[in-house]
């Protein structure tokens, strides 16, 4: 699509949670434009996780478009309706299937990712530190951003930890949701005085 073509069938409806337009990251993807505010992209897990999810929806036109292939009207057509969902469902994944497509809330794909964190030794859900949950997740259609906020104990390798729990996270989201997990980002925000942990894991390993 050329820089600057209207993308017809857009609305004021056509937000992310954040109040960004799709539209916007639209044209990151198809026109390399910048984002309208960087600062703002970087730390929001909604633009993060639709930006991916937007990569993957153009992805066939893009290769149409290195072929020298004209891309038909009907394919442009079904990946500009496909994105717009993208902000009709802010709060739920989307997993197409055979048989008709699966919604996955994201406080659901939350409760997974919470539940995997913890699982991983020596490390503790900080709650209370401005993050009620503990955890921030955007979502759009297959793809997730996890933001987490971790305590964990005293003398622990902290950078060791948050590779396992970056880990855990993204094979537990795929195994039992069958999403993509495109970024696991690990604040640690409170440390703890060792103590012992008891009692099997809330998720298998």
């Amino acid at each position: 699509m050329p820089s600057g073509a209207p993308r017809d069938g857009s609305s004021p409806r056509d937000r992310l949670p954040c109040g960004v337009p799709v539209d916007d990251l639209l044209a990151q993807v198809t026109d390399g434009k910048p984002p309208q505010d960087p600062a703002h992209q970087r730390s929001c897990a909604h633009c993060r996780a639709t930006l991916a999810e937007v990569r993957d929806i153009w992805s066939p036109v893009q290769e149409l478009a290195a072929e020298h292939v004209r891309a038909p009207t009907g394919l442009l057509d079904a990946v500009m309706a496909r994105v717009r969902e993208l902000s009709r469902h802010p709060w739920y994944s989307l997993v197409p299937g055979p048989n008709g497509h699966t919604r996955i809330a994201s406080r659901v794909l939350e409760a997974i990712a919470r539940l995997a964190a913890e699982s991983v030794p020596r490390v503790g859900l900080a709650l209370g530190q401005g993050h009620e949950s503990g955890a921030d997740v955007g979502v759009a259609g297959t793809h997730v951003v996890i933001d987490i906020y971790l305590s964990v104990e005293l003398g622990a390798p902290i950078p060791e930890i948050a590779d396992q729990v970056r880990d855990r996270i993204r094979r537990h989201l795929w195994r039992h949701a069958g999403l993509v997990v495109v970024e696991v980002n690990v604040t640690i925000v409170d440390v703890e005085v060792p103590r012992t942990r008891s009692g099997p894991d809330p998720l298998p390993r």
